[in-house]
C-alpha cells in the first residue's frame, strides 16, 4: 500500500500513526487530520509528518491514494514471498527489536517455564515456538484451546513468562486468556502485527513486525507468518546462547 522505503524512515511514534492508517483505510478516507491524531493519541502535527514522509504533498493526497487501493482491492493478488522477506527483514534487526528482544530472553531465561499461546494459525506458530524452545533446553509447553480454564487455577505463575502469538491482537477471548495469566502473575511477552493493538498494550514486552496486513475476502487474515516464526527463532537461539552463558558463569 505504502512505499516501504518511506516507512523504514518513520519514528515509533509515526510507525503508530502508519499502522492506524493501514488498518483503518476506509475510515481514514473520511477522517480529519485531528480527528486521526486524536485516534492515535499523537499530536496534529505528527500525522501531518508522517502523510509527509509516506510520500504524500498532504491528507487529501493520502486520501486519494487510499481510495485507489479500496477501489482495486477485489483483484489485488496475495503479496509474493520475496515482497514479504523485503518488507520485513529489511528493518528486522534495527536497534528496537535488538533492546526489545535482549529484555525477552532475559524473562524467558529466567522463568520457570514458558507457556506459548496462539488461536488458529498463531496456535501452530505457538506449538512450532515451544517444541524449538524444547529443542533448546527450554521447560515449555503451548496452548491451543481458546477456552483453557486459567480462571480456575489456584497457585500463582509468578515466575512464569507466557509467549502470546496473534496477528491482529484484539481477539477477544485471546485477550481474556491473557488477562487471566496476569492475574496468576505471569509475565507477557507478544508478538503481533502491530504494536498498538489491545494485545500489546497489556504485554510486558510486544515484537511488532508491522506488515501490511492482507486479506482475502474480506474477511479471513492471511497476513504472512513468516516474521513471527523469524522473532520465534531469533528468541529461541538467543535464548539458548544466553542459559549457556549463564551456566559457564557458575561453573
Amino acid at each position: 500500500m505504502f512505499n516501504q522505503e518511506n516507512v523504514k524512515l518513520l519514528t515509533n511514534t509515526e510507525l503508530k500513526v502508519y499502522e492506524y492508517i493501514v488498518q483503518h483505510a476506509q475510515k481514514v478516507i473520511r477522517m480529519s487530520v485531528r480527528e486521526i491524531a486524536s485516534e492515535t493519541h499523537v499530536s496534529p502535527a505528527t500525522v501531518t509528518r508522517t502523510i509527509s514522509k509516506l510520500g504524500f504533498e498532504n491528507i487529501w493526497e493520502c486520501k486519494l491514494h487510499l481510495k485507489e487501493m479500496d477501489n482495486r482491492k477485489h483483484n489485488k493478488k496475495v503479496f509474493e514471498t520475496s515482497e514479504i522477506v523485503e518488507e520485513f527483514f529489511s528493518r528486522s534487526m534495527q536497534s528496537e527489536y535488538e533492546e526489545k528482544i535482549h529484555s525477552a530472553v532475559e524473562l524467558i531465561a529466567n522463568s520457570d517455564v514458558a507457556v506459548f499461546f496462539g488461536i488458529g494459525t498463531s496456535g501452530l506458530v505457538a506449538a512450532y515456538a515451544s517444541r524449538q524452545f524444547s529443542n533448546l533446553g527450554q521447560s515449555t509447553f503451548h496452548i491451543q484451546d481458546p477456552y483453557y480454564p486459567f480462571h480456575l487455577i489456584s497457585r500463582q505463575y509468578t515466575n512464569t513468562v507466557a509467549i502470546v502469538c496473534s496477528v491482529s491482537g484484539e481477539t477477544e477471548i485471546m485477550l481474556r486468556k491473557v488477562g487471566d495469566l496476569k492475574s496468576l502473575g505471569s509475565k507477557i511477552i507478544s508478538i503481533t502485527n502491530s504494536s498498538t493493538n489491545s494485545l500489546a498494550r497489556q504485554s510486558d514486552i510486544n515484537l511488532a513486525y508491522h506488515l501490511t496486513p492482507e486479506y482475502v475476502d474480506e474477511e479471513v487474515n492471511v497476513t504472512s507468518q513468516l516474521p513471527a516464526v523469524f522473532l520465534i527463532e531469533t528468541l529461541a537461539r538467543r535464548n539458548y546462547n544466553y542459559m549457556q552463558q549463564m551456566h559457564n558463569n557458575k561453573l
